[in-house]
């Protein structure tokens, strides 16, 4: 079983997570009939003969409100990028099996009758699902007098990319915040995503937070952090920290990176302004002397353009004052000013007004 698949199974082995999907994310009539208060998870572990155990799926146990009875919500984990097209036969096949159990230790109800169990698949794939989700829908037909005999069975399927945004950001439980921090990408979409989950799981909800801790350090982090650099454990708090603190380097070598390019662009186009201007200036006043004095002419305009860029890159537009006089100033007035630029907190702090 993938880590993946582990940390989804410690998810919603919690009884407020199988709560909350039931009622944010199926909100059908039925939810309402069960006392979520009797929630109690059922081991899944049964086997039969020729079948191996599975780790994807989750069976929990509620009771009716009226009668008591009980009522299983049987949940199977599809964490793969592509959907299972034979998925209504492996979960029949895993609820006949469950059946079998229940008939074999005598846990049905008084009434004899086999107990209902509703299936639930959670699919976390970006792709769209495509498959059946019915199991009449992959039995060819033979005849209109033998569709008697065709197995009607359906499944409920809750696939998370498919759920809007806004309505993931209007609820307040932790599986929204899951199934958002599933599909966040970005350094702000990943920090908003562990706020939201720090907000809505309780401190009290020890087991819950580990969960996600884990989950989040070990699936969510390598997405904008180099993994070697990730404890396999954190805490929330440990966790937005890291976060915070790659944020805060991200942008320092941003500005950093910025400043060299800006730095290389402005040489480059002075240089070439600056000769193309020497070499006109010099073919006039004479070759030797204006070679001598377009070169300088451009060096200076090279560092003229320079310093402009600087200044719009870290202060924004400048003013056509302040742009005229650093286009005529003399060239050891140009270096000053370029020096001062990395510390400078204004134009006027690097002109020394």
């Amino acid at each position: 079983m993938g880590q993946h698949d582990s940390s989804y199974r410690r998810f919603f082995s919690h009884a407020r997570m199988i709560r909350d999907l039931l009622v944010e994310f199926l909100g059908e009539r039925w939810v309402r009939l069960l006392d979520l208060s009797s929630a109690e998870q059922v081991p899944s572990s049964f086997v039969s003969r020729g079948h191996q155990k599975r780790e994807s799926d989750i069976i929990w146990k509620f009771r009716r409100r009226d009668t008591g009875d009980p009522v299983y919500v049987y949940i199977l984990l599809e964490l793969q990028s592509k959907p299972d097209r034979y998925m209504p036969v492996r979960m029949m096949t895993y609820m006949g099996l469950f059946y079998e159990h229940l008939i074999g230790r005598r846990l049905l109800p008084k009434s004899g009758k086999l107990p209902l169990v509703i299936p639930i698949v959670i699919y976390n794939g970006l792709g769209p699902w495509g498959s059946a989700l019915e199991l009449s829908e992959l039995i060819e037909r033979l005849d209109e007098s033998a569709d008697p005999y065709v197995p009607y069975f359906c499944f409920r399927l809750i696939h998370e990319a498919r759920i809007p945004l806004d309505l993931l950001e209007a609820s307040d439980c932790p599986v929204a915040d899951l199934f958002r921090l599933e599909r966040s990408q970005s350094w702000e979409e990943i920090s908003t995503g562990l706020s939201r989950v720090k907000k809505h799981v309780r401190p009290h909800e020890d087991s819950l937070r580990d969960a996600f801790g884990t989950w989040i350090a070990q699936t969510v982090l390598p997405r904008v952090v180099p993994p070697g650099e990730i404890p396999p454990r954190l805490t929330l708090e440990e966790a937005e920290t890291m976060l915070a603190e790659r944020i805060d380097e991200w942008n320092r070598k941003l500005k950093e990176e910025s400043l060299r390019e800006g730095l290389q662009e402005g040489l480059q186009k002075g240089l070439q302004k600056g000769l193309q201007k020497g070499l006109q200036k010099g073919l006039q006043k004479g070759l030797q002397k204006g070679r001598k004095e377009g070169l300088l002419e451009g060096r200076r305009e090279g560092e003229a353009n320079v310093l402009l860029r600087l200044l719009a890159k870290k202060f924004g537009a400048l003013p056509k004052g302040i742009r005229k006089r650093i286009l005529e100033a003399e060239p050891e007035l140009l270096r000053e000013w370029i020096d001062r630029v990395i510390t400078a907190r204004s134009v006027a702090e690097v002109l020394g007004d």
